[in-house]
C-alpha cells in the first residue's frame, strides 16, 4: 500500500477516515452522478480491500454495512486500507430502481470491463455508454490499488444471506496454475467471511449472462484480484440481523488478510448452510403459463424432486394446469423467490442451491 492512497478526490490519511468522489456520468441538466468514496487508512502498511455496494439501486443493505464497519475505532487498529464505494449506481439509488433510468434495459452489474477476446476488431465496435465508460475509469483505480474486493448485494424476495463464488477462467494450460491459486485464495476469503457459499451459474450460463463483467467477475477475470459477491437477504429492505452478521464477516476477512488483529467473530443470527458438498445456484422451476402464483415453500427450505413448490392460477382463481401445482425437478435448497404474486410464462419462480461437481477453474472460450 502506498503511504498516501488517493481515489478520485478522496485522499487517505493514516489513522483517519477520508471522503471524496470519483466522477461518474455527466448529466444533461448539469453536474454529474458521482461515486462516493470512503478511504479508511490504517497507520501501518498492509493490503487494500475494496468494498462496493448498491450497483442495483434498490439494494440497500451494503450501504449500511459499510457505514457500520468503517468506524474510527476500526481505523485505529487497521493495517492497510479499506476503500469503500457505498453506491455504484447513484441514479438507481435515487429512484429505488435496480437499473439506471438513462440506460434502460441494461443491468449495470454487467458493464465492468471483461476479459478481452484474442482477436479484437475496432472498426465496428460501438462506443461505450456513458455509464460503462465511468465504470472503466473507476475500475482502473481498483486494478491499480486493490488486493481484494467484495461486492455487497441483496438477492431475491425473502432470500437467505449467502456468498456467491465466481468461476476463474484461464487462456492456456500454462495459465491454469495461477488461475487455480486465485480460486484457492477466493475460497479462503469465503471461508473467513463465514456465510453459506454458493457457486455461480454453470460456466456457459455465467458467460451468457455476462457475469464475467459483473463487479466481482471483472475483478477476478480481468484484473486477477481475489473477489466475491455477498448477497445480504432480500432487496428493498434492510435486515439489521443480516447487516450485523455481514459486518462481523467482513471483520473476519480483515483478520484473515492480516489487516486486523484478534480471533474470528462468530457469525450469529443467520442460517449458514453446510451440506458437506459444493452448491451452485440455478433458476428453477419456470412458470408454464402466465398467472397468479402462490408459493408453497420459502427461502431456506429443502426441496426434493417431485415436491410441489408453488400453485399457479388464472385471474379467476382457477388452476392453470390440472391441479395448478408446479413441481421441482431438482433437489436443492431455496435461496429466494424470484417472482412476486404474478408471473409470465417461462418466468423463473425460485432460485435454488443444488449440488455442484463442476470445475471452478475453466478455460475461457476462444
Amino acid at each position: 500500500m502506498r503511504s498516501t492512497l488517493e481515489i478520485g478526490s478522496a485522499s487517505g490519511q493514516p489513522g483517519r477516515l477520508a471522503y471524496g468522489v470519483v466522477e461518474g456520468v455527466a448529466l444533461p441538466s448539469g453536474g454529474s452522478d458521482q461515486f462516493p468514496v470512503i478511504i479508511a487508512q490504517g497507520r501501518k502498511d498492509g493490503p487494500v480491500l475494496w468494498l462496493t455496494a448498491s450497483i442495483h439501486g434498490a439494494e440497500y443493505t451494503g450501504i449500511l454495512v459499510i457505514h457500520q464497519l468503517l468506524t474510527p475505532e476500526l481505523v485505529s487498529r487497521l493495517r492497510g486500507a479499506i476503500v469503500a464505494v457505498p453506491t455504484l449506481n447513484p441514479a438507481g439509488l435515487r429512484t429505488a430502481d435496480r437499473g439506471v433510468y438513462y440506460l434502460r434495459g441494461q443491468d449495470p452489474n454487467r458493464l465492468f470491463p471483461g476479459p478481452m477476446p484474442r482477436r479484437q476488431t475496432t472498426l465496428t465496435d460501438a462506443p461505450r455508454s456513458a455509464l460503462e465508460a465511468a465504470y472503466q475509469r473507476l475500475f482502473e483505480h481498483i486494478r491499480e490499488t486493490a488486493n481484494y474486493l467484495i461486492d455487497l448485494h441483496n438477492y431475491a424476495l425473502g432470500s437467505i444471506p449467502f456468498a456467491l463464488r465466481d468461476p476463474v477462467y484461464f487462456r492456456a494450460g500454462r495459465d491454469r496454475p495461477a488461475a487455480q491459486q486465485l480460486q484457492n485464495t477466493v475460497g479462503e476469503m469465503l471461508a473467513a467471511f463465514g456465510f453459506t457459499i454458493v457457486n455461480e451459474f454453470a460456466s456457459n450460463d455465467y458467460l451468457r449472462k455476462n457475469l464475467h463483467r459483473s463487479v466481482s467477475g471483472a475483478a477476478l477475470n480481468t484484473a486477477r484480484i481475489p473477489a466475491f459477491t455477498a448477497e445480504l437477504g432480500g432487496y428493498m429492505s434492510v435486515d439489521p440481523i443480516i447487516t450485523s452478521a455481514a459486518v462481523s464477516g467482513l471483520r473476519n476477512v480483515l483478520r484473515w488478510a492480516d489487516m486486523l488483529d484478534g480471533p474470528p467473530e462468530p457469525i450469529s443470527g443467520i442460517r449458514v448452510l453446510s451440506p458437506g458438498y459444493p452448491m451452485r445456484r440455478v433458476h428453477h422451476p419456470f412458470a408454464p403459463n402466465s398467472g397468479i402464483v402462490s408459493y408453497l415453500v420459502k427461502a431456506g427450505d429443502a426441496v426434493a424432486i417431485g415436491d410441489a413448490v408453488a400453485r399457479l392460477s388464472d385471474i379467476y382463481g382457477r388452476p392453470c394446469n390440472e391441479d395448478g401445482l408446479i413441481h421441482s425437478d431438482l433437489d436443492g435448497v431455496v435461496l429466494g423467490l424470484t417472482q412476486g404474486g404474478i408471473c409470465y410464462q417461462n418466468d423463473p419462480l425460485l432460485s435454488l442451491a443444488i449440488p455442484d461437481d463442476s470445475d471452478l477453474v475453466v478455460p475461457f472460450p476462444t
